[in-house]
């Protein structure tokens, strides 16, 4: 296969942190400052023995093009919250969507998850009608959640149960 997600190893430290601090990435980020290096290094090595946790390198051959997170919820059984982005300017059209699909696969296989939960700030459309395209639905508004640049922004929350997943993908 082409495409397929791996589990982090400490040789992706120096990209992952190249990619959080990315102009195109950080924007739509609840935290949207620049992450110091020694920060990053704590939360990467926390990362990588955390196993509430589950990082996937999403990647094409061995070129990494992105990130995949889940994240259990402590307030629904078998629900993760999860999060993702390319990180390469020069990944190849759809690739976003092949991670998606990748990752809902892995969460609701391997991680035997029930529902997925995304959060996602109003600010960022994208990311709104990729998780339309895969299924998710609109389900809570979390208004003026953020306070960022002299304005409120409100954040989004989708969920994709498993079944949904089923139906939608086959």
């Amino acid at each position: 296969m082409d495409y397929e997600l791996r589990s982090l190893t400490d040789e992706d430290k120096d990209l992952i942190f190249k990619w959080r601090n990315l102009e195109f990435i950080r924007p739509n980020m609840f935290n949207d400052k620049i992450i110091p290096y020694e920060d990053h290094c704590q939360w990467f090595a926390n990362t990588l023995t955390n196993h509430a946790e589950h990082y996937r390198v999403f990647v094409k051959h061995t070129q990494p093009l992105g990130l995949v997170s889940f994240k259990k919820s402590d307030s629904q059984h078998l629900a993760y919250f999860w999060g993702f982005y390319i990180g390469e300017l020069d990944a190849p059209k759809g690739a976003g969507s092949i991670m998606g699909s990748l990752a809902l696969d892995y969460a609701f296989e391997s991680l035997n998850a029930k529902r997925i939960i995304g959060e996602v700030l109003s600010t960022n459309k994208k990311s709104e009608a990729f998780h339309r395209k895969l299924g998710f639905k609109q389900d809570l508004r979390y208004k003026n959640s953020i306070y960022r640049n002299g304005q409120f922004i409100t954040i989004n929350r989708f969920v994709l149960d498993k079944e949904n997943w089923e139906f939608h993908r086959s």
